[in-house]
């Protein structure tokens, strides 16, 4: 009978450390939350400011550039081996390998750069600011643009290959 009540303890001790990260990572995304809606003001401040974006005047070649771009920058900071080093600072090691850290501002950053969806608003964001606020920032947005249509078909390439018998 000890073993049980034991046994129930451990469970309860479990539970209570699962609900702690829980709410702590549920703190951190809130905290990533309201630093996203911030940085979107700041970037509409800075874009009416010293932009020269008239909303009128985008285009569907406009839409396709940052949507490549924006493709690019979430395909680099997810998967690219360059961006492995910054990846591994977020992550803690057990051994030899790499693994999500397990609570903090940490946790939230590896599931960020694990997260495509989430990395896409965020690269989104940076994209569309880069973008309007310059003629260098479009030039920046040409190039990831550029490096997006030739990482996606190298992409559909792979995806051919394998298919091929």
């Amino acid at each position: 009978m000890p073993d049980a009540a034991h046994r129930m303890q451990a469970e309860g001790t479990r539970r209570a450390k699962e609900a702690e990260i829980r709410d702590e990572q549920h703190f951190w995304s809130t905290v990533a939350l309201l630093v996203y809606v911030g940085l979107c003001a700041l970037a509409v401040f800075f874009i009416a400011r010293y932009g020269d974006f008239e909303p009128a005047t985008l285009t569907f070649f406009d839409l396709t550039l940052l949507a490549f771009a924006a493709f690019r920058l979430v395909h680099l900071l997810t998967f690219d081996k360059i961006f492995d080093m910054v990846r591994a600072a977020f992550m803690d090691r057990e051994g030899t390998r790499l693994k999500t850290a397990e609570r903090g501002w940490r946790r939230l950053m590896c599931e960020f750069m694990q997260c495509i969806w989430c990395t896409g608003m965020w690269s989104g964001l940076i994209v569309a600011t880069i973008y309007f606020l310059s003629v260098w920032g479009r030039f920046a947005v040409i190039v990831l643009a550029v490096a997006g249509v030739g990482s996606l078909l190298q992409l559909v390439s792979k995806a051919l290959a394998a298919q091929s018998p």
